[in-house]
């Protein structure tokens, strides 16, 4: 009865540990969040225009609304992200936001250190009285200019699928007549 007893303890305390392991290997990114507050120093699209008008592959839902995202905190620190959040898309250099920042796990050796899917809680402008409720300082960011990184379209080397891109012949929106099938005299 005694042996039976240690064996169903032993196995109760090693069901414990595995049902831990389990849950930090499956929810470490929510378990290790982090709250980031501070002014936004850039934000931008991942996804190019090119890709969204037209190409070989087709986009996914998420792909259409991937931003990567830059927020500078008071201490200085600079805190980046990608997002598959759209609301990141009405987000401007300048206004202040609370988001939640999820790591990748260190599993995960290629994208490990970084963080991914940038939630934001909320906006404000950096001098009202919001920000002020966030916890933000106006002050602290009055010595920090604002230099956004201007995000050029993508090019594409034209290796491989569709045309080649450049700055030089941008994109353009406007349908392109089809040709006429009629033969000319």
């Amino acid at each position: 009865m005694k042996m039976l007893s240690s064996l169903l303890k032993k196995t109760l305390v090693a069901v414990v540990l595995v049902g831990l392991l389990y849950g930090v290997f499956q929810y470490y990114s929510y378990i290790f969040s982090r709250t980031v507050i501070g002014r936004i120093d850039n934000v931008a699209r991942v996804t190019g225009v090119t890709a969204m008008i037209g190409g070989a592959r087709t986009l996914t839902e998420s792909q259409l609304h991937m931003f990567s995202v830059s927020i500078r905190q008071p201490n200085g620190e600079m805190v980046t992200a990608t997002s598959e959040d759209g609301q990141w898309a009405i987000a401007k250099a300048g206004l202040c936001v609370k988001a939640k920042y999820y790591p990748h796990p260190p599993w995960n050796l290629k994208q490990a250190g970084t963080y991914f899917n940038a939630r934001m809680l909320s906006m404000a402008d950096c001098t009202s009285r919001a920000a002020q409720e966030m916890g933000i300082d106006s002050n602290a960011y009055a010595g920090i200019p604002l230099n956004p990184v201007v995000q050029d379209a993508p090019t594409h080397s034209g290796e491989g699928e569709g045309p080649a891109l450049t700055r030089e012949a941008p994109v353009s929106a406007t349908p392109v007549p089809a040709p006429s099938m009629e033969k000319s005299e």
